[in-house]
């Protein structure tokens, strides 16, 4: 063979198995494409594209979230566009579907009733783990879980909320009155941005319940003590424009602690929050504040357990919630026959869990409930009247009710109002389980560790519930269905504090509400969220009138951080007489 024909052939060969290997790989990348798309649940719809990407839906989610900073509404939309109560959705690269159910008894089934087969969501798991990976919430219902819960039982019982919590929300919610008598001065009937004074005022009223009374941190008297000396400040010429008021930065430490709990925004927004969240944490600022809550929290752990070796162990003793904490721990391990864990990272968590679940949500709430109660004047007048008749002594002596009188004074139009503002805020706006075992909802095979996301902001909360065949749910469905009832049709969106109320007295059962979550794992907080929202609201509408902002400045657009805040919460105060 000649030497050309030779080179020839040995190219042809080379070509050859080349296109060979480039064939090979193209169909293994092929083959890996089609394994990585999403595989949806059979029987459940889905959105028919999000089969087609790698990415599922995320691109549609993430880009609602550029348009609206709202998350889980769009999950709420997925039951609208497919016209189904239970649908899947693909948020996840690389991984399994998640179901949405958007229906009151399926969610209260499954939350009280089938508790063996769903438990706490590793999604949530996930997206808190970046901040406190060792709180109760984040393990499985089961001795841990339980015992940590414990450490927090006496905070919610009566005789704290009422002996101990109430009277620091009422001196912080006191001076949020001072601090808005000036501003409203200031402001001569121009609107003025309240969303962070109310966060600063459940801030302190938090702090104080949580570590004693700690008035060199109050970020609310150094809003006082800056607007002792402004006289005045410049107004816009339209009177329906908002006024700048001045406002005094954070201290330090209590920056920290915002930084770390709003850090969680990034987690619920990310497809990938554990590394989201990671990546975050590497930041100088994140460090900074991590070191400042680690040094605060152990310094003010230390100093409880010196306070319980000098005290008895009778409820009355303790001035704070972190106390308790100690003391009941010290308790439990002296039960069980092992160490405490005072000083103990599950014990830092629980600590910071405090303050993530009672400042921020109650906070969040009243933000809603100035915009609701100034929105509807009518509501706001009747309030009043019915607070004034309830409480006809302080209005004899011509004083603000007391928090005795306050937390001791049953007022059904009062409660009804702030079982609305609580539904009508959506403050928490879902609740998420985890499927155990291979489980059926409303006739759908669901498989093993499918995140379930029960949503509480769409049909048969402000849309008519989708029509659903009994045949489809459990008996123990069934056998619920009127423990609550069910809104009227009519107006399921509106603001009416009156769906509440059965001839004149407050029934909480009268309709479905999801913000504090059902079952053992409802959010532990809920009755010290009620104390503050009673001092709260009492105080607000007993002081001022909340006048209808313009319509530019009152929209009811949320994002979805923490909580599902309000995008604009101004306020347009005149002082009551009283």
């Amino acid at each position: 063979m000649d030497f050309p024909s030779l080179l020839v052939q040995r190219a042809s060969h080379s070509w050859g198995l080349l296109i060979s290997i480039v064939a090979g790989a193209s169909l293994l990348l092929f083959l890996l494409y089609r394994w990585l798309l999403p595989k949806p649940i059979p029987g459940i719809p889905y959105n028919a594209e999000a089969t087609k990407s790698l990415l599922g839906d995320i691109p549609s989610m993430v880009e609602y979230g550029k348009e609206t900073q709202e998350v889980f509404s769009w999950m709420a939309k997925q039951n609208i566009k497919l016209n189904s109560p239970i649908v899947q959705v693909f948020t996840r690269p690389f991984s399994r579907p998640s179901v949405v159910i958007s229906d009151f008894r399926e969610a209260q089934d499954i939350l009280i009733r089938r508790f063996k087969e769903f438990d706490r969501s590793k999604y949530i798991s996930e997206i808190s783990g970046g901040i406190m990976p060792h709180s109760h919430f984040r393990f499985p219902t089961g001795d841990r879980f339980r015992r940590q819960r414990k450490w927090m039982q006496g905070a919610m019982g009566v005789e704290f909320l009422h002996n101990v919590a109430a009277p620091h929300v009422y001196n912080a919610a006191l001076d949020l009155l001072r601090l808005w008598e000036t501003k409203a001065s200031l402001a001569a009937g121009h609107p003025f941005a309240a969303a962070d004074d109310l966060h600063r005022t459940t801030m302190d009223a938090v702090w104080n319940i949580l570590f004693g009374v700690q008035a060199a941190n109050s970020v609310l008297k150094a809003q006082l003590r800056l607007y002792e000396d402004v006289k005045r400040v410049e107004l816009p010429a339209d009177r329906d424009a908002v006024v700048s008021l001045p406002a005094v930065p954070y201290p330090e430490l209590t920056e920290s602690f915002l930084r770390i709990i709003d850090s969680v925004e990034t987690t619920i927004k990310s497809p990938v929050p554990v590394l989201a969240h990671w990546l975050l944490r590497q930041t100088p600022a994140m460090k900074r504040a991590w070191k400042h809550k680690d040094h605060y929290i152990e310094g003010e752990l230390k100093k409880a357990l010196e306070r319980a070796k000098s005290r008895s162990a009778k409820d009355r003793d303790i001035n704070c919630a972190v106390d308790d904490f100690v003391r009941r721990e010290l308790l439990l391990a002296e039960k069980e026959k092992r160490a405490p864990e005072v000083l103990s990272p599950s014990m830092s968590d629980e600590v910071l869990g405090f303050v993530v679940g009672s400042q921020d949500t109650t906070a969040t709430t009243m933000s809603w409930g100035i915009k609701n109660l100034a929105d509807n004047p009518d509501v706001q007048k009747r309030l009043r009247a019915e607070l004034h008749a309830h409480h006809s002594k302080a209005v004899e002596e011509k004083r603000l009710p007391t928090p005795q009188e306050i937390t001791s004074t049953p007022i059904h139009y009062r409660d009804a109002v702030i079982e609305e503002i609580l539904r009508c805020s959506s403050t928490e706006s879902s609740a998420i389980r985890t499927a155990l075992t291979d489980v059926t909802i409303l006739g759908h095979f669901i498989p093993k560790d499918t995140e379930i996301f029960l949503m509480g902001n769409g049909a048969s909360f402000y849309s008519p519930e989708f029509e659903i065949s009994d045949s489809l749910r459990t008996q123990s469905c069934l056998e619920s269905k009127d423990k609550v009832g069910a809104w009227s049709h009519a107006d399921m969106a509106k603001f009416n504090p009156d769906r509440w109320l059965t001839k004149g007295v407050f029934d909480q059962a009268a309709g479905p509400l999801l913000t504090f979550g059902l079952g053992e794992r409802a959010c532990y907080g809920r009755k010290m969220a009620y104390v503050q929202l009673k001092i709260l609201v009492t105080l607000v509408v007993w002081s001022f009138e909340l006048h209808k902002c313009p319509e530019k400045l009152s929209g009811y657009a949320a994002s979805d951080k923490v909580t599902h805040v309000p995008q604009q919460c101004y306020a347009r105060l005149s002082k009551c007489s009283y």
